[in-house]
């Protein structure tokens, strides 16, 4: 579990809050709607620490909130964050959250030549807000080649996977077979090629004509007769 020190809002004008080190925000929820602002570097380590579905309790003049964060606004130029809010569940109502899939182990296909290609990063959850995972980590090491991981492998407790369940979360790819192209030895190709040249040559030779039949044998054969 997480923990934020904020303070109720003190300054209107959000441009003039951030020029001071604070960051505007909001927790809303179940019985609760107040304006709060967050120191920017507490903000930013936590930012780094934690995942979408991480459950942060805020903490604002000894009050406590278990909540989630519901959006974070950023700069589009800089990245920096400018807004952030804080929703706060009935801890008996379940809700619905994008929970990160992280893999582990290495797939035996991948001993065979194959690639580990990872196909979706979250999944979503549906359960009471205090059984819904931070993160959920799935072992691949029994992935042969061409073997798929699909969302109904997921198993929770007291949670359930809203994604469908043939929806594949991670692949051991074969690799590409290679042609492999046979070259003739260079005797064999001047060899070829010697062939080739004589052949044409005897093609372009004049072929001889047959000589002409003396006139005297044809009178003779008529006379015989």
């Amino acid at each position: 579990m997480y923990r934020l020190r904020v303070k109720p809002r003190e300054e209107k004008n959000p441009r003039a809050l951030r020029r001071k080190g604070f960051i505007p925000g909001v927790v809303y929820g179940h019985g609760v709607h107040r304006l709060i602002q967050v120191e920017q570097g507490e903000l930013e380590r936590l930012l780094s620490q934690i995942t979408r579905s991480s459950r942060i309790t805020l903490v604002l003049d000894g009050e406590e909130w278990e909540t989630f964060i519901k959006e974070i606004q950023y700069h589009p130029l800089t990245d920096q964050v400018l807004h952030i809010d804080f929703y706060f569940p009935e801890k008996e109502r379940e809700i619905e959250m994008e929970v990160p899939v992280l893999l582990r182990g290495d797939p035996r296909g991948r001993r065979l030549g194959g690639i580990l290609r990872r196909l979706r990063t979250e999944v979503r959850i549906k359960g009471p807000p205090d059984r819904v995972p931070e993160k959920i980590e799935l072992d691949v090491s029994d992935l042969g080649l061409g073997e798929v991981l699909r969302a109904k492998e997921i198993l929770l407790e007291g949670a359930r996977v809203l994604t469908p369940p043939e929806t594949p979360i991670a692949m051991v790819k074969a690799p590409r077979r290679e042609i492999v192209t046979v070259e003739a030895a260079p005797a064999e190709v001047e060899e070829a090629e010697a062939g080739e040249r004589e052949e044409a040559q005897t093609q372009a030779q004049p072929q001889p004509q047959p000589e002409p039949e003396p006139e005297g044998k044809a009178e003779e054969t008529e006379t015989e007769e």
